[in-house]
């Protein structure tokens, strides 16, 4: 299959997909390596289509919010040690965790996203980095970073808060 061919079809899934593809399935899917799987995806996003890459894989970015859900942005402060607690308490509180962003002295801002909505998708995240031997964005920043997290409405958001500010978690 001609490459161009390949990132269609890429293109075409991640397009109609409501959760994250990974490098490692399209691979598989498409019989090549993940790092081929990997440039795809870069000449796709220099051709400014907006794909973002998250823990669990690439999906389209969709500034669509097709439920009646409110995005937030939260600053925190803490060591790495308390990541997946901080993860943890805003699930468990029924917020999602959609990315974590950081403001680099040299790079600027820095954002990760996270796509985390429940415990198993924190100990997911946790399991990567461990795995991957690195460490969470918000060490670059000395635990100061900011979440985007969705939530139901303003009553969800500010429990959250709470419960951060109660934890010493809320800059």
């Amino acid at each position: 299959m001609k490459s161009e061919k390949r990132r269609s079809l890429i293109l075409d899934e991640l397009t109609k997909a409501t959760s994250p593809i990974s490098a490692s399935k399209f691979a598989e899917q498409y019989q090549v390596s993940r790092q081929i799987i990997v440039g795809d995806i870069a000449l796709l996003r220099a051709s400014s289509i907006e794909i973002l890459a998250t823990p669990k894989g690439y999906i389209i970015n969709s500034e669509n919010n097709d439920d009646d859900s409110c995005v937030y942005v939260l600053a925190c402060k803490h060591d790495a040690a308390h990541t997946l607690d901080e993860l943890y308490t805003i699930v468990d509180h029924g917020g999602e965790v959609i990315d974590v962003i950081v403001e680099h002295p040299i790079y600027g801002q820095l954002t990760g996203y996270l796509d985390v909505a429940s415990r198993y998708d924190a100990d997911q995240f946790i399991k990567k980095i461990q795995e991957e031997n690195t460490k969470p964005l918000s060490v670059l920043t000395d635990g100061i970073h900011l979440h985007s997290i969705k939530c139901k409405d303003e009553n969800n958001y500010q429990l959250i808060k709470k419960m951060l500010c109660e934890k010493g978690y809320l800059l």
